[in-house]
């Protein structure tokens, strides 16, 4: 996918989110101090007006929490989120409920994530009355046509969750997202929670309003076949950091940093003939509470150097629109 627009929808810069952890009563009487699990620490990145970027990692590498703290479902610690010239993060009370119709989220379990005693079109025309997205006679309208733009019949609007597949449920959850016009969504594992079969039907969809409504996105998954074809960019989190960020071609044909690398060639292949376990991560991701000195992968990285323990890397632009964190980037062959 390419994308010819230049700027910035979404500015994220220096954004942490620390979480302080409750001590044992042990730990308390011998006074240890407060252990910190920093979650996203030190986050910087811009998505352009009408781009999806990709944002994928192992799991517990912070993903999730960075998509809660741009939302304000978390607050930040430090740092700034930009959209559209206004900084929402440090919007309170009245004004973040008023912006919040500008950005919202698709989450990954569409069985919890709406009300299973609200029907479809209790639900969409619940958003459309609170934030007052049209006239209360339009509003039965447009809720139709929020079925219609996610593939669904109107005779399903007084059905309830129960009632339907997870793909429908999470049809619904993308149509409650996009009932406010908003200028950003953040669309989080969207399609992990469903079956192999209708994973395919949720991405064509999202590519088509992608397409069709010029939305500008956060596509967040571990699936890396799914982030290449949905994605303009993408960004590789590990420990709570932005590792590389490239252009999505340029990513998987030349990745430069090697968590990137070996996290590509790990990736499943849909091919029956090739079996290959041949390339895997050494060892585990170290605890976030307990993180490494200097650059964070060095502990699993073949690359290592006695620099890379001790001097943490820069986030440095090593050919045009093409970051890395990396004190021994793979060369280009």
């Amino acid at each position: 996918m390419e994308n010819s627009t230049a700027q910035p929808l979404l500015t994220v810069t220096n954004l942490k989110k620390y979480f302080r952890l409750k001590r044992p009563i042990l730990d308390a009487i011998a006074r240890k101090p407060i252990q910190t699990l920093k979650a996203v620490d030190d986050v910087s990145f811009s998505i352009a007006k009408g781009e999806t970027l990709g944002l994928v990692g192992e799991s517990g590498c912070g993903k999730s929490t960075l998509a809660r703290t741009i939302m304000r479902l978390y607050d930040p610690d430090a740092g700034k989120v930009v959209l559209n010239g206004i900084e929402i993060s440090s919007l309170k009370g009245k004004e973040l409920r008023e912006k919040r119709r500008s950005f919202q989220m698709v989450f990954q379990d569409p069985y919890s994530s709406l009300n299973p005693r609200m029907t479809v079109r209790d639900t969409l025309g619940e958003a459309l009355k609170v934030h007052k997205v049209c006239p209360p006679e339009q509003r039965e309208q447009r809720v139709l046509k929020l079925l219609e733009m996610v593939g669904m019949n109107a005779d399903t609007a007084d059905r309830y969750p129960g009632e339907f597949s997870g793909g429908q449920r999470q049809r619904i959850g993308i149509a409650r997202a996009l009932a406010l016009d908003p200028a950003f969504i953040i669309a989080d594992e969207p399609v992990s929670a469903l079956d192999v079969s209708i994973q395919a039907q949720i991405i064509n969809l999202l590519m088509d309003l992608q397409k069709d409504l010029e939305l500008t996105m956060l596509f967040i998954s571990h699936d890396l076949r799914v982030v290449r074809l949905i994605t303009h960019r993408v960004a590789v989190m590990y420990l709570g950091k932005i590792i590389e960020l490239a252009p999505t071609e340029e990513l998987y044909e030349r990745p430069y940093h090697p968590y990137t690398e070996v996290l590509l060639k790990a990736a499943p292949v849909l091919d029956p003939t090739h079996r290959s376990r041949e390339y895997s991560i050494e060892g585990e991701p170290p605890s976030p509470i307990q993180l490494p000195t200097g650059c964070r992968f060095h502990p699993r990285c073949p690359r290592a150097t006695e620099e890379c323990k001790k001097i943490q890397p820069d986030f440095a632009e090593v050919c045009p629109g093409h970051w890395v964190a990396c004190h021994h980037p793979i060369q280009p062959v």
